[in-house]
Parts: structure tokens; C-alpha cells; sequence
């Protein structure tokens, strides 16, 4: 507290909850960010419930004690004792401290003197004595400062921990009444988080970071569960758990919602058939039953929002699998068409609130938001959380800081990290992993002659072993390093600090500070709640997500494009699905830029699959994710795709079930099904059941789970063989599978942006690179693929670009050299991309806009008008000159510099006359070399509109037989041969058991590298330390996928800086 100290405050009830919400909301919200104002007259408006403690020795109490003002003490006890009576008590401990003892007996004797109990405590900041360590160095991290200086801001010993009642009678036992005070505080506390919200599952133990494995979701027969099934928190919470929906007419809200759905389908289906009836009736039913209408009523007028503003939005996640949701527009996907469970997503015996995942165009999801919090108010509303923890780079600078470490050690050692690494348990670590690289001078690359003038060898800017890099430190670090080491694996996970979560809001009923804690979020005109979507969902509370996608922003700029240059209204979810086209595109793996294709995985898995229908995309979309590839469920289904492997089904009335996917269980809602028909369970069984698998982990548990379901097999008439099998089958793929409706859901954005790459290209990657960063790939790989598809980039122009990039009818008369896939391009094959004013570095909106503004006043004639009109900064107009934007005047882009400054100068925005010096004539300026023009383009812009930068060294490159990344299709699988390329994409991911994935780009296309983990770590540094490189290995060619597997790596250098999109 600000004028307290100290104070130790404990919920005995829910009663006590409320008030402690209700007070750490009033002291977040009255300070600033991370600055909590808590005064003493905020206890007194909310004490009830509550037990208060007299706190450590920074509380008011103990610490007048210690100055020796025992009257200062007594009126502040009193003081405490006023707001809280009987539930007050004296904190009394002993942490070694030689005055501790003596502080005791001193508080204890206050405590009787005002009739309150004192009560044994520890001050408890870690939970074993091994702990101190970690805990004094998360404390320099906390405070700035190192081990060395930190002094008394750190514990002066270890006794900081959770002991148990025997340790602390070894120093207390004389208090023997304050131990048993401690006994009834705790009895006394009859606090259940399952209460404090309308009927939530209860705590998973442990707060914003407990883990997540710790949840129970459900079981079956006999398996615990979790709360209560949302039916009966229906009869008992009655609207309590939702906010209230205002309804036309005074219609209740379940009457409004069945009004809303009958309209919706016969929109959606025109003569509704029986099939549609039985299926929206019996989802009615059950949301009726579980007192669900609000919830649904307020996701559809989120939509409604987003329609009127033409906001793209749309559900994805189980929710597709609702006929409700698809008919009052929330999803897209047709769950009767696609053969979609309900259930999957809603039953009466489900333990939490459904999931409807909402995702918005990015650019507008902030209106969105805002919507919401103006519709139920600011008490009512809340961004979720998001508990940031440390990772392996973070943790590693901030621990070798705190331990003293020097900057060039710790830029070292973070760089030598990886920061995704499996120990072989599969848990990822942080672990140092030096790389090795030839020595200079060695090897076929090494660098000599000709070589040094195209760089074929990395800087060596890295020790090549373990022992190199400890050789480069002083003698402290090397004294310290064992400890590094061991606390930046320790450290790893840890909670770091609070983050809004990237969608989730809370809507309640009573007003948030009642329910859970809140603090202001760090963007404007939001809160935040301290709970994470967990802690939320535990506790039965409403959280709506409505999360950013940018591809929906990419969607409406392209749809918004094509109708200002075509007058065409293109309607996306009106396209039809069987376009032979647009699967031609998808199997050609010509998906730069399609949503959820477009990774190094689904580039390999495509050409083997060739998806021919909008089923094939689903199982496309769901089969590339770390689910079904731990579940090994991606090759089964490829074998018998392609006819390796034949298509068996353990039962017959399995089969139309599992056709779609060749017999292989990949969908959670097909789990669902084969236990419906195999072991006759109703929907809310079967679903119990996968829940219940997936969180299985001992055989015992698992053969708990088989007897019911080889019984009900036995039931009905399936043989105990068979169901044994089939049990087996779902057992394995139960942790795995992925849900369909959310794979149905990805797969129509995916078609649709398919279809916009392949009809409308130029406005395809104008949307594409104004809505970066999205996808796998950066601007240059962009127009790298834009240039192959007949589209060209164009160069930033002060009289011709926008604010951002745009559609351009093309001047090129000569179209004998594009890409053989302008034959497909029916409308934009003439149109090229003109690059916007705000892809030049240290030009910003504002200024681009000004730019803008000021040429409807008439173009810009000259260099030095535009610097005279227009006031922007002098490094921007010397970019502008660099990237060509002032070409059209006739003057040479050198000569533009030595101006540049003169020119400022005259602006009336930076004018300074005196202090104007004569203007000096610019000396006869070399013209850019296409070469250096590129690289100026990638400097500025990082959008190259000229060459593609490894065209510069495919003469040597040819030389030393390199192969560009097009020509690898023309040599045999298994042959050794040697591509180069600049590293675009660099994929560690943990399925890959420590194997690392590249793609490669040259003036051809790209090339996908496989690297395995003894080969990374003999190349790491290469990798690391080099933008392109020279890869040697076999060529694969399987199933029509081409690859090659590294078996040696040598650095390239480019004259021009880049970074690959590295993911894991």
C-alpha cells in the first residue's frame, strides 16, 4: 500500500474473492501501467471476506516496530484492526535475521495487547531451498541490476522458502498458540474457484501458469470429470452467466434465436429439407437446454457488426460444425454438406463454455473490438490475458546479464543457442550448440582468387566449439558459465510478464471487478483481465475470441480492387467449389501467398496428395499439423492415396465413416462416429470418450476407457476381435486428430485465395504486400513469385504511387518472356504492382499521405518542386532518390543525393535562411550499376524491382556447376548435385526429431532443402551467419516432391543483406 506498507490479504470465501478483485481492480485502474495505486482507503471499501496479515518486515507494523516506535505500531494495528476486526492477525517469522527473535515477541505482545491473534508465517518468494539462486537472479533481471551490485536489494540468505510446520517450530515453538492460529486461518479459508463463476470447472491448480496437462475436460463410466454439464449450470444459473441480450418486440432470447435460424436457412437452403429440419431442431434443443441462446445471440451480432462496416469475419474451430452458426452467418462452411458432427463442438454434458473462434480482417479488428466494449461497457468487458514466458534467447541474455557477463559474451552465447531443442524425452530445451565450420582456407569453397570476389565463404563471426566460446571469456564468466548454463534451462517456461491475449474478450454478467482481477493493457482504451483463457474457461465465465487475420485483410483489399478496376462484385462465398483450375494451381504447388498451403511441409505433401475436390483440400489443411505428424497418420494416408497401400477397414460399418480418408482416423469428429457405430454410444458418450483418450497417459487409465467400449461393441453384435482393433485404431490417433470443421473452415479461405492468385494476380500480391508481415514469406519472395506469374513490381514514383501499393495497367508491349502461366490469367495479365510511397524506410504514413494530398495540386515537375512542396525528412527524400522515385525527371539518382540536402533546405517546413549556404554543383556521378540499383532496392524498400538478386552470380555459379532450382528436375533421384540459392524460409520444427527444412530461392524459383541434425550442427554457423549458401547432397525425387539432402553447406555472400522467415 502507498501509505501502508505492506499487507497480507487472504479470501476466506467467495465473499473474499470479490473484495480482493474488487481492490487489485481499483489499485490497477487508479495508477499507470505497472504502477498500481493501493491505499489504505481502498481496503476499507472492500473488506469483507477477507483475512489481513501484518505482512514481512516492509509492512507498517513490523517496521515501526523495528525503528523502535512501538506507538507508531499500535495505532497502525489498530488501524488495520478497524477495517478488518476479528480477521486481523500478527504476522510474526524468523528468517535468521538476529533481531527476528526479539521483532516476535514484540509483535505477539502487540496482538494481545489489542485482543488479535498472531499467526507463523515464512516469507515465502521460492519453494525449496534450492531455489534462491534463481530467485536472485530473476530478481537482478527484475531490478537491472547484476549479482555483483545488486547488495541489499537481494535476500540475505536462503531461508526465503516454503517450510513446513516442523521447520518453522525448530525457531517458533514458543508461539505455539500462533501456530494454531495458522490452522484456523486455514480451515477457515473455504474458498472454491468453482463457485466464483456460473457454474465453472474449478481451478486447475496453480493460476495463469498452470499447466495446461493438468486439466480434466471429462470421462466416461466412471472417470472424473471436471463442473458440471452446461445443462444443469443452465437450470442453476439461469441468464447469470451471460450478459443479457436486448431483443426486438420483448421476444425472449431463445425465441429470437429460433426466429433468426429459420430465416438464416431458408437463405442459406432455400426449401429446407428434412435433413436440415432434424438437424437445426436438435441443435435448438440443446441450446435451449444448456441456456446458450444469448451466447449465439451475441457472436451473431458481432457478425452483424462486421457485415454492416464490411468487415470480413468469419467462424472457424468446432463451431463449424453448427448448422446454427453456419445459418445465422457466423461460420462458412456447410456442415450438412460436409458431413460435419455437432457434438464435436456442443453437448449437454460438456463440461465448458463452447468455443466460437471469430476471425476478423486484421485492419478492423480493433473497430470490432471497440464495438464490443461500447455495446456491454467497460465493467462488463475485458481483453483475456496472456502469460509471456521465457524462452531460450530471452532467457540466455537475461541470465548472462544478471550474472555479470559481458555484452560481446552474451551476444555470443545467444547467438550459439538454439532456441528450440528436444531433449530425448521430447521436452524442448535451451541448449548452447556451437557450430562447426571449415577453417579458413579449407575445403572446396574455401575462400582464394576469383572466390573472395563472390564471397563463398561465411564471416567468421562465431566460435566453432563449446570450448572456443568459453575461451573467449574472462575468468569470472568461465567461473559462472556451469551456472549460466544450468539457469537458463531452469529459467525456461518461467512467467515473464502479462500480454493481451491475441483475441480473447470477456463478457459478463455481473461486473468484471466481482468476478476477476483487471488491470489497464498497455494499448489505449483497454483492460485487461489477469486470468488466461483457461483460468476464464475454468471458471464457466463467457469469453468471445476475435482474433486478427490478416489474409481476410488481404481478401477485402484484392475484392475491393477488383471492383474498382473491373466493376466486378466479386462474392467469394457465392464461387463454386469444383473449379479444375484452381486445383491445378494447388497441385502445381504454386501457393506463395495461399493461406495455409503455402509452408515448406504442404510443398512437399501436395504433389503426393494432388487434391482434386474441396475434400481433398480439408484433409490437405488438417494432415500438415503437429498432431498427425507425431500421430504418423500423414503417410498411411499418402500410401493409400496414391495406391501403395490397400484401403481396409477393421469393420464394415466403419467404412462410411473413414472413406473421405481412406480408412485412416484423422478427423476428431470421425472418433466420434466409429464409437457411435462400433459401440452403439450416444454422441455425448462418444465425445466423452475422445476427451477422456486424449487426456489418458497410463495404460491403466487407457484400459479403463477400453471395457466400456468393447461392451457396448459386444452389444451390438460386434465381435470382441474387431472391437478390440477398432478401439486400438482410436486409441492412437485420439491425442492427434484434428477437428474437420476447423480444417473446412481454413480450406474455404484457402480456395478463395487460390482463386484470387489465379484470376486476379496483380491485385492478389497488391493485397499480399500490404498486409505484410503475414505467411511464410517476405516481400522480396513475393515479387520474386508475382515476376514469375506476369506480374511485375514497379518502382516507387512520386507522381504515380499511392500510400501503399497498387494496381497499374502495364506498358510492357513484349510478353514472349513471361511465365507460361499468363495463359491462365484471364482479367489482370496486363497489370503490374506500382510500389507504394511507405515501402521506403523513413518515409512513414503521414508523409506518404502528404505526398498524396500535395499532387492533386498538380504533379510533381522536378526534384527540387517536390522538395519545396512537400516537407519530409531529409533521409527519406535521399531514399526516395535511391529507389528511383524521381527517375522520370531525367536526373541520375547519384546526382540526387549530392543534392539531397540543398533541396531540404528549401522546404518551408525546414527552411532555416539563416543559416542557408550557397548550393554546391554536383560533380559528373557515375550512373547506378543494375547491381547496385538492386541492392538499393533491397536496402529501402526490400522489395527488389529489378533482377533477382542470385542472377548476379549464375555465371560462376554455372561455372562450378551449381544448379538453379528449376534444373533440379531434370537429374536423376539420388544423384549428387549442388544448388544455391538466398535462404528465404528456415523451419526447425519440434516433429521433425532435430531435422531442419530450407527453402531456397534463385531467379528460377525455389528449392526445398532437407538437413539433417548432424549435418545442422556441423553447418549451424553457416546457417546462421549466412543469407545464401551452396548446398551439396543427393537429389530426391519421391512422388513427384524434389528436395535435396544437404550433406555439406558453404556460405555465400550477397552484397545485399537478408533475413529469412524462421520458424519452428
Amino acid at each position: 500500500l502507498l501509505d501502508f506498507g505492506h499487507v497480507v490479504l487472504i479470501a476466506k470465501d467467495e465473499v473474499g474473492w470479490r473484495s480482493l478483485c474488487r481492490t487489485i481492480s481499483a489499485a490497477q485502474l487508479a495508477g499507470e501501467k505497472t504502477k498500481p495505486r493501493a491505499t489504505l482507503a481502498l481496503l476499507r471499501e472492500n473488506p469483507d471476506g477477507l483475512f489481513a496479515l501484518t505482512g514481512c518486515a516492509h509492512g507498517q507494523v513490523p517496521r515501526l516496530v523495528r525503528s523502535g516506535d512501538l506507538d507508531g505500531a499500535r495505532d497502525a494495528l489498530a488501524t488495520l484492526a478497524q477495517i478488518f476486526g476479528e480477521r486481523c492477525f500478527v504476522e510474526i517469522s524468523d528468517h535468521l535475521d538476529p533481531d527476528d527473535p526479539a521483532l516476535c515477541d514484540e509483535m505477539v505482545g502487540l496482538a494481545n495487547e489489542q485482543g488479535l491473534g498472531a499467526v507463523v508465517t515464512n516469507n515465502v518468494h521460492y519453494a525449496w531451498p534450492s531455489g534462491r539462486r534463481l530467485h536472485d537472479v530473476l530478481r537482478c533481471i527484475d531490478i537491472g541490476a547484476t549479482l555483483d551490485d545488486a547488495g541489499d536489494r537481494l535476500k540475505p540468505n536462503g531461508e526465503y522458502w516454503l517450510k513446513d510446520e516442523v521447520v518453522l517450530r525448530e525457531r517458533l515453538d514458543r508461539h505455539d498458540e500462533a501456530f494454531r492460529n495458522a490452522r484456523r486461518v486455514a480451515d477457515a479459508c473455504t474458498l472454491d474457484l468453482a463457485a466464483i463463476g456460473p457454474g465453472g470447472r474449478g481451478p486447475r491448480g496453480g493460476g495463469p501458469w498452470a499447466r495446461s496437462d493438468a486439466r480434466s475436460d471429462g470421462a466416461l463410466h466412471g472417470h472424473s470429470t471436471g463442473g458440471q454439464p452446461l445443462g444443469e449450470k443452465a437450470q442453476m444459473a439461469g441468464k447469470e452467466r451471460l450478459p443479457g441480450f436486448a431483443t426486438p418486440d420483448g421476444q425472449t432470447a431463445f425465441n429470437f434465436l429460433y426466429s433468426l435460424c429459420q430465416d438464416g436457412a431458408r437463405a442459406k437452403y432455400g426449401q429446407m429439407t428434412p435433413r436440415v429440419s432434424r438437424q437445426l431442431a436438435h441443435e435448438l434443443d440443446v441450446i435451449e437446454r444448456c441456456g446458450l441462446a444469448e451466447f449465439f445471440l451475441i457472436n451473431w451480432d458481432i457478425v452483424r457488426f462486421c457485415k454492416e462496416h464490411q468487415i470480413p469475419a468469419q467462424g472457424r474451430g468446432s463451431a463449424a460444425d453448427s448448422i446454427v452458426a453456419y445459418v445465422l452467418d457466423i461460420t462458412k462452411v456447410d456442415p450438412i454438406a460436409h458431413d460435419l458432427l455437432f457434438e464435436r463442438f456442443l453437448t449437454e454434458d460438456s463440461r465448458t463454455m463452447p468455443d466460437i473462434d471469430l476471425d476478423i480482417a486484421t485492419n478492423d479488428r480493433e473497430e470490432v473490438i471497440q464495438y464490443v466494449y461500447k455495446k456491454y461497457g467497460e465493467r462488463f468487458a475485458a481483453m483475456v490475458c496472456n502469460v509471456a514466458t521465457y524462452r531460450a534467447r530471452s532467457a540466455s541474455r537475461e541470465v548472462a546479464k544478471a550474472l555479470g557477463f559481458r555484452d560481446e559474451t552474451i551476444d555470443r552465447m545467444s547467438r550459439s543457442i538454439d532456441t528450440y531443442n528436444v531433449d530425448p524425452t521430447g521436452r524442448p530445451t535451451a541448449a548452447l550448440h556451437p557450430a562447426y565450420h571449415h577453417p579458413r582456407g579449407r575445403g572446396p569453397w574455401a575462400r582464394s582468387g576469383r572466390e573472395a570476389e563472390h564471397g563463398w565463404e561465411a564471416p567468421r563471426t562465431m566460435p566453432d566449439t563449446l570450448e572456443e566460446l568459453v575461451a573467449t571469456m574472462d575468468e569470472k564468466e568461465r567461473t559462472r558459465f556451469p551456472l549460466f548454463r544450468e539457469l537458463t534451462l531452469a529459467i525456461a517456461d518461467f512467467p515473464r510478464h502479462l500480454s493481451i491475449h491475441n483475441g480473447g474478450m470477456l463478457i459478463t454478467a455481473q461486473p468484471l471487478v466481482d468476478t476477476v482481477p483487471i488491470e489497464r493493457a498497455t494499448m489505449p482504451d483497454r483492460n485487461v483481465v489477469q486470468l488466461d483463457k483457461r483460468d476464464v474457461e475454468d471458471l464457466g465465465l463467457v469469453k468471445m475470441d476475435l482474433l486478427g487475420l490478416r489474409t481476410l485483410s488481404l481478401v477485402k483489399d484484392a475484392v475491393a480492387d477488383i471492383a474498382a478496376r473491373h466493376g466486378e462484385r466479386l462474392e467469394l462465398g457465392s464461387l463454386p467449389l469444383d473449379d479444375e483450375a484452381v486445383y491445378d494451381l494447388i497441385c502445381e504447388v504454386d501457393t506463395i501467398g495461399l493461406f495455409q498451403v503455402e509452408s515448406r511441409a504442404q510443398a512437399q505433401a501436395l504433389p503426393r496428395v494432388r487434391p482434386r475436390n474441396f475434400a481433398d483440400i480439408v484433409v490437405e489443411v488438417a494432415i500438415i499439423r503437429p498432431g498427425p505428424l507425431q500421430g504418423n497418420m500423414v503417410n498411411p494416408y499418402i500410401n493409400r492415396r496414391q495406391g501403395r497401400e490397400p484401403v481396409t477397414y477393421a469393420h464394415p460399418s466403419l467404412e462410411p465413416i473413414l472413406k473421405e480418408t481412406l480408412g485412416v482416423i484423422l478427423f476428431q469428429e470421425q472418433i466420434l462416429k466409429v464409437a457411435m457405430a462400433v459401440a452403439g454410444f450416444t454422441a455425448n458418450e462418444a465425445d466423452k470418450l475422445r476427451r477422456a483418450m486424449s487426456r489418458a497417459r497410463s495404460s491403466a487409465d487407457m484400459e479403463g476407457l477400453r471395457e466400456p467400449f468393447v461392451s457396448g461393441a459386444r452389444r451390438s453384435g460386434v465381435p470382441d476381435g474387431v472391437a478390440h482393433e477398432v478401439f486400438r485404431q482410436i486409441a492412437a490417433f485420439a491425442e492427434f486428430g484434428f477437428c474437420k470443421s476447423h480444417a473446412a473452415a481454413f480450406a474455404l479461405t484457402a480456395y478463395h485465395t487460390a482463386h484470387l492468385k489465379l484470376y486476379y494476380p496483380a491485385e492478389f500480391y497488391v493485397g499480399l504486400l500490404n498486409n505484410q508481415p503475414m505467411g511464410f514469406y517476405s516481400p522480396a519472395v513475393i515479387a520474386g513469385d508475382a515476376k514469375r506469374h506476369a506480374v511485375a513490381m514497379l518502382p516507387v514514383d512520386v507522381n504515380r504511387s499511392a500510400v501503399n501499393a497498387v494496381c497499374e495497367e502495364s506498358q510492357r508491349t513484349d510478353l514472349t518472356d513471361l511465365s507460361k502461366t499468363i495463359a491462365r490469367h484471364r482479367i489482370c495479365r496486363t497489370h503490374d504492382v506500382r510500389l507504394g510511397l511507405t515501402s521506403v524506410k523513413s518515409l512513414g504514413e503521414a508523409e506518404a499521405k502528404a505526398i498524396v494530398t500535395e499532387r492533386a495540386n498538380g504533379p510533381y515537375r522536378s526534384f527540387d518542386e517536390f522538395a519545396r512542396r512537400v516537407g519530409v525528412k531529409e533521409e527519406a527524400l535521399r531514399n526516395l532518390a535511391l529507389v528511383g522515385a524521381f527517375d522520370p525527371f531525367g536526373e541520375s539518382r547519384r546526382a540526387l543525393l549530392w543534392r539531397a540536402r540543398d533541396a531540404h533546405r528549401t522546404s518551408p517546413a525546414f527552411a532555416r535562411p539563416a543559416l542557408a549556404l550557397p548550393a554546391s554543383a554536383a560533380p559528373a556521378l557515375p550512373v547506378l550499376s543494375e547491381r547496385e540499383r538492386v541492392a538499393l532496392d533491397y536496402r529501402i524498400t526490400g522489395i527488389p524491382t529489378g533482377p533477382q538478386i542470385m542472377q548476379f552470380y549464375r555465371e560462376d555459379l554455372d561455372r562450378r556447376q551449381v544448379l538453379s532450382a528449376i534444373a533440379l528436375a531434370d537429374h536423376r533421384h539420388g544423384e549428387v548435385v549442388r544448388v544455391a540459392g538466398a535462404i528465404v524460409v528456415k523451419q526447425h520444427p519440434e516433429t521433425a526429431k532435430g531435422h531442419v527444412f530450407l527453402s531456397l530461392e534463385d531467379e528460377t524459383g525455389m528449392a526445398n532443402i532437407i538437413i539433417r541434425p548432424a549435418t545442422y550442427q556441423k553447418f549451424k554457423r553457416v546457417l546462421d551467419s549466412c543469407a545464401a549458401v551452396v548446398v551439396t547432397g543427393p537429389l530426391q525425387q519421391v512422388d513427384g516432391v524434389i528436395s535435396v539432402l544437404a550433406t555439406r553447406l558453404d556460405g555465400l555472400d550477397l552484397f545485399v543483406e537478408l533475413k529469412s522467415r524462421d520458424w519452428h
